[in-house]
């Protein structure tokens, strides 16, 4: 509270700079997921050695057939324009690297238009799925 006071009395005190706030930010992000990363990975190894195939395979199917699902129904049915149709498919996937390689092989950042509503959607029903699941 002291210091809330002497803050709001003198702008200037106790100010940090923008770099090293957004600097600790991500060295605490970092060594969470680190912790977390550690922690969760102790039987990955035997993991891939009794059942990689099968995981990766498995991976693959999950990934691909949603999105070529979508995509096929969304072209040959609702007649989407295609970069606004991969802009949603990447949402639906919450990927921004994947908005990112359709913004570029665009030209311009409409596929954005579809990534907006189909992120936000996807990441309810990410959480609401995810607690389904572990209620299970």
């Amino acid at each position: 509270i002291l210091m809330g006071y002497f803050r709001a009395r003198n702008p200037t005190f106790g100010h940090v700079p923008q770099g090293a706030i957004n600097m600790l930010k991500d060295l605490g992000l970092n060594i969470f997921m680190v912790g977390v990363g550690l922690s969760a990975g102790a039987g990955i190894v035997s993991a891939l050695v009794d059942n990689g195939v099968v995981i990766l395979l498995s991976g693959l199917l999950i990934m691909l057939i949603p999105a070529a699902m979508g995509y096929t129904f969304g072209s040959l049915f609702l007649k989407m324009n295609p970069a606004l149709l991969l802009g949603a498919i990447a949402g639906a996937m919450t990927s921004t690297p994947a908005l990112k390689t359709v913004n570029e092989l665009a030209g311009n950042s409409i596929p954005a238009l579809g990534y907006a509503g189909a992120y936000t959607f996807s990441n309810v029903f990410l959480t609401l799925g995810g607690a389904a699941i572990v209620s299970m």
